[in-house]
């Protein structure tokens, strides 16, 4: 696909290019432009970014009746040719095949290359007092024209003649939903009529509004439903009800293939609606005097109900003459229901039509089965724990749920139906690796807040209670080093990047999938760093192998002018500067006792005039502040510490000489502070005074400080800020401090029985570890979740990724 910067070049005034004449724009609001057949529209700030997600999404590529991905398709080669760095609208309406899409952006805004194109012909015929031109490329037809300042494509030229005429889209409902959601995301309004196979006459709502999120395993959606303006639909149901903390997934079990529920907090209301909705007299069971939640599951190829209780004891008594007991089963008493008309008859359509025969209460919970045999089920599934609550999977979605709700739908095993195709624009469907989708609504006045959640599975997912491992990644050859963590600048999450044995560099989704593979020409020296070269919030990787600096975007594309070879090796990782976080970066490059100091285009930067030491440079080149001052500090094989300015001339005249430990320079306050060979705590001031401590520590002693954080491991002796903790006894990789969020974290891996221990600041070893792994780790927020993830490397090809709960 070509990207923006090729196409710049060649584009030219879309004036010229679309023929415009020259008129006085007299509307300039993308939506007085859509037709009035379209009932979904895309608002897209990235148009870009958002064919390819729509293009390459794991669901959405499973879901072949969606039709923006199929509209995406079938026009890729003349939307891959397309630029708009503003917002602009796909619209579409149904047809009898592909549907009829609208593309509308204002003149200025879409670019076209036109000139720059092969087998592309165009012929002009006028309509009205309009232009509509006819375009043929790489076999595909489309038409295009200009009013008011506003440009349209579309793949129907009467679609685009009754734009011109003036038949759009002026429903209120619509215009409404369109006005809800104005973020700078991913905006889809949907007409949300009625739901997909869904027989009854009572609609649903109006319109929703959703910000999507298309993630590269999976999709997230948060907005609003509109209720109906007029005649109420089914939204309806829930107005006047306070939501509620919904519990059903405590009873559902990982075995059901879809489920429901919806909260009641005021009985009296709900009866009143339903009367406005159903248009008669409505007599619920005494039952629901009692019932704060009713879920509903499909299990066994039955439906089943199950009532949450404000006191089961009466809620039993409710039913206490329909009932009779039959028998026992895993210490719970099963009864035989003989009614007349099932109980719940009254909520159809917000119910699934059934007639239970066998009750049973389990904790605040009554089950209402259609057979003996699903009872049985559901009570394996109950003491066992095996429920949709306990599922990895579930508390990935509820982590980013609100726990009070009105109506929630669960689409488990794959089986999209309901609420989540209806979000989707799609059929019901069968799908594979996603077991859950989650739509959630929470009524506010005349609308709903909608949030909708579905993740890839990825790996095997341990038991809930444990840290959970959410993915396993084999690589093709040995890990080489450690894997690190990288942003994600689109999901503002991680994703992991790693290098195996066979030198070829590796980046992996949060959900372990191989984004991408790229073979480099050595091993990586030191660590990757990240930068943001370009300064628009767009993360690179920057690293050197002994004889290249590279620089990568996420993509695995080199970034111009590197990368950058070099005939002599280099000796040491890279360092990377940024001295005032304004991204102005600088690129040390070691070879020897030679130092080499570039700019973020490659150059070397002339005002730095320190070129060479003595003796080899024993380790990285830092970068330490200290007050207001930049210091740089470089270390020699023969023990000299040179302490530079920016521009690399001495700034700390230190005459003593060190015997350099595998540490690296810290500062300690206003002092720096070298940990020699033979356990001496040197201490440097900034006028080069040195004055020394002898350590009583083992050959296992390391030493690191980050802010007020500061860390010492001596043998399986571990202190936080002074504070101690005993390690088992092992032999331990470095102590290393991480900052997520606003909390610190300090890791250490025990290099023989392969565990991984994680702590507060407080000293306090988080819950559930120690965790497996084989090397030091990476920390951080790779789902943007809250949750803390952790990637180590497991067997010899082997990344893991923990969420610690």
């Amino acid at each position: 696909m070509q990207t923006f910067g090729k196409l710049l070049g060649c584009l030219v005034l879309l004036g010229i290019l679309w023929g415009c004449e020259g008129n006085v724009a007299t509307q300039q609001n993308l939506v007085d432009f859509v037709p009035n057949t379209s009932k979904n529209v895309l608002k897209i700030h990235r148009w870009e970014f958002t064919q390819n997600e729509f293009l390459e999404n794991s669901l959405l590529q499973q879901l072949p009746a969606e039709p923006y991905a199929k509209v995406f398709s079938t026009y890729r080669p003349l939307f891959q040719q397309i630029t708009a760095q503003e917002q602009v609208l796909l619209c579409l309406s149904p047809s009898d095949s592909l549907p009829i899409f609208t593309l509308i952006s204002k003149v200025k805004n879409l670019s076209l290359p036109k000139d720059s194109l092969s087998n592309f012909s165009s012929k002009e015929e006028p309509f009205e007092k309009y232009r509509i031109t006819t375009n043929q490329y790489e076999g595909l037809s489309f038409f295009e024209t200009i009013k008011d300042s506003i440009v349209l494509l579309s793949n129907s030229k009467e679609n685009l003649q009754q734009i011109l005429k003036g038949n759009t889209q002026q429903d209120p409902s619509f215009l409404k939903a369109f006005k809800v959601k104005n973020q700078q995301g991913l905006i889809a309004i949907l007409q949300t009529a009625s739901l997909p196979s869904d027989s009854t006459a009572i609609p649903l709502a109006s319109y929703t509004a959703v910000e999507m999120q298309i993630l590269p395993n999976g999709l997230t959606a948060k907005g609003v439903m509109l209720d109906r303006d007029s005649l109420p639909g089914r939204l309806s149901l829930f107005k006047g009800q306070i939501p509620q903390i919904i519990k059903g997934a405590e009873v559902i079990p990982i075995t059901s293939e879809k489920a429901s529920s919806f909260t009641i907090s005021n009985l009296d209301t709900l009866k009143k609606q339903l009367q406005t909705i159903r248009k008669d007299s409505v007599q619920l069971h005494p039952v629901f005097e009692t019932t704060q939640e009713v879920v509903q599951m499909s299990l066994n190829n039955e439906t089943v109900t199950v009532l949450r209780s404000l006191d089961v004891t009466l809620s039993m008594e409710s039913l206490a003459k329909y009932l009779s007991e039959t028998t026992t089963y895993r210490e719970t008493a099963r009864y035989a229901l003989a009614m007349e008309s099932s109980p719940f008859e009254s909520l159809v359509p917000w119910l699934a039509s059934t007639q239970p025969q066998t009750v049973f209460a389990w904790e605040d919970f009554i089950f209402f089965t259609e057979t003996e045999a699903t009872s049985e089920t559901l009570l394996n599934a109950l003491s066992s724990g095996a429920v949709l609550a306990n599922s990895p999977y579930y508390e990935e979605a509820a982590a980013v749920l609100p726990q009070a709700g009105s109506w929630v739908q669960y689409n488990l095993k794959g089986d999209l139906n309901g609420l989540f195709p209806l979000m989707l624009n799609t059929p019901p469907t069968k799908v594979k690796n996603y077991p859950l989708a989650v739509t959630q609504l929470i009524y506010d006045r005349d609308f709903a807040h909608v949030n909708i959640v579905a993740k890839e599975q990825s790996g095997q997912q341990p038991s809930a209670g444990l840290v959970q491992q959410l993915a396993s990644v084999t690589l093709e050859a040995d890990v080489l080093g450690a894997p690190q963590f990288f942003t994600n600048h689109y999901t503002y999450g991680k994703d992991i990047v790693v290098q195996d044995v066979a030198n070829t560099l590796y980046l992996i989704s949060a959900s372990g999938k191989i984004l991408w593979k790229k073979k480099l020409n050595g091993p990586i020296l030191g660590s990757i760093h990240e930068v943001d070269l370009l300064k628009n919030g767009k993360k690179q990787m920057a690293f050197t192998t002994p004889n290249t600096l590279y620089v990568l975007d996420r993509k695995g594309n080199a970034v111009a002018p590197f990368p950058k070879q070099f005939k002599d090796e280099i000796t040491q990782g890279l360092s990377v500067f940024d001295y005032d976080n304004n991204r102005r970066y600088r690129f040390l490059v070691t070879q020897q006792n030679k130092v080499f100091m570039y700019d973020g285009k490659g150059k070397n930067v002339s005002g730095f005039t320190f070129d060479q030491t003595r003796s080899p440079i024993v380790m990285p080149p830092q970068h330490l502040r200290i007050g207001n001052k930049d210091y740089i500090t470089i270390a020699e094989e023969n023990g000299k510490l040179n302490i530079l300015s920016r521009t690399g001339k001495s700034r700390v005249n230190v005459t003593q000489t060190f015997s350099f430990a595998d540490m690296p320079i810290e500062k300690e306050g206003s002092d720096f502070v070298v940990i020699t060979k033979d356990h001496q705590k040197k201490s440097i001031s900034q006028n080069g005074k040195v004055s020394s401590q002898s350590l009583d520590v083992s050959n296992s002693y390391y030493f690191t400080i980050q802010g007020a954080t500061k860390v010492t491991l001596d043998d399986n002796l571990m202190r936080i800020n002074g504070k101690l903790t005993e390690l088992p006894i092992g032999i331990y990789s470095k102590p290393a401090i991480f900052t997520v969020g606003k909390k610190i974290y300090i890791a250490v891996t025990e290099l023989q029985e392969h565990k991984v221990y994680l702590y507060d600041k407080a000293g306090e070893l988080l819950s559930n570890f120690p965790v497996y792994g084989t090397s030091v780790i990476d920390v951080g927020d790779a789902n943007k979740n809250g949750k803390l993830n952790v990637v180590v490397k497991g067997n010899d090809n082997e990344i893991i990724l923990y969420q610690a709960q």
